[in-house]
Formats: structure tokens, C-alpha cells, sequence
């Protein structure tokens, strides 16, 4: 009745495809990981992950290295700095050694975390860059 018909809609949801990329548990991956869309761990990664939206560490996954995100959602093993330009949340269960540097920060109980957290405003640029 208003706006687009039915079919248009559906049409339009089927060409995005979904961006999900998962390293399933028993994977290993030594390098450099960086990912255009949503990344889920729930093996190993040994070596920096860029991920261009969402990465959620599951609770069997680790990461020994830096990580940048637009937002995170920890429940495994993480060793190293996270970067994240909106939102963190560190599970229940998780241990996180590193440090935080993020928005918005959520820590459940029982969540470790060793390390220095630095909060940032949002859409700030850091030191020494200036907008192009």
C-alpha cells in the first residue's frame, strides 16, 4: 500500500550478502587477518585482526595479537591491545591482557582483564592526525 511492493523489498535483502567470516574451532591461523565484514573466532588467530565491523571472540577462540574493530563482543583469550571505535564487551569468562582503547566499555562479572583502558569520545580524531 505504501511504499515499495513486497518483491522489490525481498529483492534488495537477497543482494547484500551476509559478511560473516568464521574460523571454526581446531583453526590455526599464523598472519596478518583482516576482514571486510563481521568476523567470529572460535579457534586461533596468531597475529593482528582488522575487522571492518563487529568481531566477537568466542569462548573456545584466542587471539595473540592487536586488534581494531568497530565494535567487539570477547568471551574466549585475548593477548594483545584492542582498538575499537564504538563499543567493547568483555564476557563472562573471558580474559582479556591488554590494553583497551574504546567508546563504550562493558565489563560482566567474572570477565579478567589486565591491562590500561583509555575511553575516547566519539568521531575524535587521535593526536597528530588532522582531518583530510
Amino acid at each position: 500500500m505504501f511504499g515499495k511492493k513486497k518483491d522489490e523489498r525481498n529483492s534488495q535483502i537477497q543482494s547484500e550478502p551476509l559478511k560473516l567470516t568464521t574460523i571454526a574451532m581446531g583453526t590455526v591461523i599464523k598472519g596478518t587477518v583482516d576482514v571486510e565484514g563481521s568476523l567470529r573466532v572460535d579457534g586461533t588467530i596468531e597475529g593482528n585482526v582488522s575487522c571492518h565491523k563487529t568481531m566477537i571472540l568466542g569462548p573456545q577462540g584466542t587471539i595473540i595479537g592487536n586488534v581494531t574493530s568497530v565494535s567487539a563482543i570477547l568471551h574466549g583469550i585475548l593477548k594483545g591491545d584492542i582498538h575499537t571505535e564504538e563499543e567493547l564487551v568483555l564476557k563472562s569468562g573471558c580474559s582479556m591482557k591488554g590494553d583497551i582503547y574504546t567508546c563504550k566499555l562493558e565489563i560482566e562479572p567474572k570477565a579478567l582483564f589486565n591491562g590500561a583502558c583509555k575511553t575516547m569520545e566519539e568521531n575524535i580524531q587521535p593526536q597528530g592526525q588532522s582531518p583530510e
